[in-house]
């Protein structure tokens, strides 16, 4: 198999409780702090609600999938439309809240040190993800105790979340591990089981991350944490990724735990996603030998894949019927599906673009090359293909360096493949991949949202902190409006098919 495995039994039996009976009036118990005491709720059990649920959310399929385009749906209309944007914002009652209790629940306790620490860096996971999608959103007064509870919480600027966020995943790395007779969360943990190294190198890698995300807007920032996360343990093998394999369907299991994509479509509705444009787009010219598991092979016309766009006008869907369009490969349709949440091969390539942007000393192409090697390896694509498909020079940086930072990141939304929330981030940060859009232009003119806009929720609940929040916005709580780090110019980049049509 791919990625890490639950361990024993005992993981899976977790599983099923803590999406079973934890789930059940879930809300009303986390929307009253005072319920959530240590006599009352595990930490250990509030953990694995929280990462079961939140990384089954990164991956099942929605617009912000559409938005990265790494899938279609024939049944989607116009998704460039104004909409009540509840999702991720609704992570604050499902996910934050826990988290933070977590951290309460085991800030003064000496043995707990290793479960406070990775509390925190998963934290920073679920808010990363949230900012990335609105941009200001309440940080420091979100989700406190009952006794400093904060009922209209202040906006947080994006920068300062950030600037938070990456001293938090620092702190917390260099805590794990520091302290003697520590209670693991054990099998509770399904990603690591409680292994505190592991952790410490997902901490830092994702610390790598996110100050590439931020080196355009602040490059001081990002060459701080850049280099000193280097100087730390990461994720540079398979072995070590962050993942979460779900469940095979029995009677004894909830539907809530197994791979919601093939539930979908073989024992729900029969629901078909189809791979998107882009992906095919970067990968049929190359013969890339992880296309066969990524998308269904057709026989159309000669062609052998083909992805579907979005944004298509209805005669224009029928130019991609079922039959003549690449549904989801047998990865993703497989009756269990190892969701990746940070793996090797992204490693490596924010080492590459670090390097050419000359913030390491590290060889910019090596790097590369580590990363398709470690993507080839972590889906048992055979060697002889993997060293055909190395050999080619789509797999050696070459060109200006705005030529070789589209290949990083290229081959980078292909290794992070169904990662949406980091397909989407990536292209609006980078303009990378280049992404067709269909003659249903909606509300942004056929361009790819830059941001979500607030719930209307917020609007009636905490209308001054959010207006203020949207005041610092340049254009408003519009979907164009740019986030912080969404600061290069000229983007979105044109792809070289625009205005033909079908582009592919």
């Amino acid at each position: 198999m791919f990625y890490n495995k639950f361990k024993n039994l005992a993981a899976s039996v977790m599983l099923v409780l803590a999406a079973g009976a934890c789930t059940d009036g879930f809300d009303e118990l986390n929307t009253s702090p005072t319920l959530i005491t240590d006599d009352k709720v595990a930490p250990q059990m509030l953990f694995t609600y929280v990462v079961k649920n939140s990384v089954f959310a990164s991956f099942s399929p929605g617009r912000i999938h559409e938005f990265s385009g790494y899938y279609g749906n024939e049944a989607t209309g116009n998704i460039l439309a104004h909409s009540d944007y509840t999702s991720p914002f609704n992570n604050y009652r499902s996910y934050i809240i826990n988290l933070k209790e977590i951290i309460r629940l085991t800030a003064d306790d000496p043995t707990k040190v290793d479960q406070n620490a990775i509390a925190r860096i998963f934290l920073v996971w679920n808010y990363h993800s949230m900012t990335d999608a609105y941009g200001d959103i309440p940080y420091h007064e979100a989700a406190l105790g009952v006794e400093n509870a904060v009922n209209q919480p202040k906006y947080d600027t994006q920068e300062e979340i950030y600037r938070h966020m990456l001293a938090e995943l620092k702190d917390a790395a260099g805590v794990l591990g520091s302290q003697p007779n520590q209670v693991s969360f054990g099998n509770a943990d399904l990603i690591y089981q409680g292994d505190v190294e592991k952790w410490r190198k997902f901490a830092n890698s994702l610390r790598l991350r996110l100050a590439n995300r931020v080196r355009f807007v602040a490059p001081s920032l990002a060459q701080e944490h850049i280099v000193d996360a280097l100087t730390q343990p990461l994720i540079t093998e398979n072995a070590d990724n962050a993942s979460l394999e779900t469940m095979a369907a029995a009677s004894d299991v909830s539907n809530n735990n197994v791979n919601p994509i093939w539930l979908r479509y073989f024992v729900n509705n029969g629901t078909k996603y189809y791979a998107g444009m882009p992906v095919t787009d970067i990968m049929v010219p190359t013969n890339d030998p992880r296309l066969p598991l990524f998308a269904d092979p057709i026989e159309s016309d000669g062609v052998t894949f083909r992805g579907r766009p979005i944004q298509l006008l209805q005669d224009q869907k029928e130019e991609y019927p079922s039959e003549g369009t690449s549904g989801l490969g047998p990865l993703l349709y497989a009756p269990t599906y190892d969701i990746i949440v940070f793996n090797a091969a992204e490693t490596h390539f924010l080492r590459a673009e670090a390097a050419l942007a000359g913030i390491t000393a590290e060889d910019e192409n090596a790097m590369f090359r580590k990363g398709i090697e470690l993507s080839m390896e972590q889906y048992e694509i055979d060697a002889t293909a993997a060293a055909t498909f190395l050999g080619q020079p789509v797999a050696t940086l070459s060109g200006t360096e705005e030529e070789q930072l589209e290949q990083i990141i290229t081959q980078k939304y292909v290794a992070i493949f169904f990662q949406a929330t980091e397909g989407w981030a990536e292209f609006r940060r980078t303009g990378y991949p280049r992404i067709w859009v269909g003659a249903e232009l909606g509300v942004t003119n056929g361009n790819i949202p830059r941001r979500l806009t607030y719930p209307n929720d917020e609007y009636l609940k905490n209308e001054q902190n959010v207006e203020a929040a949207v005041a610092r916005l340049s254009g408003g709580d519009e979907l164009m409006s740019r986030v912080w780090w969404d600061v290069r110019p000229n983007l979105p980049l044109e792809h070289p098919m625009k205005g033909a049509f079908p582009p592919n």
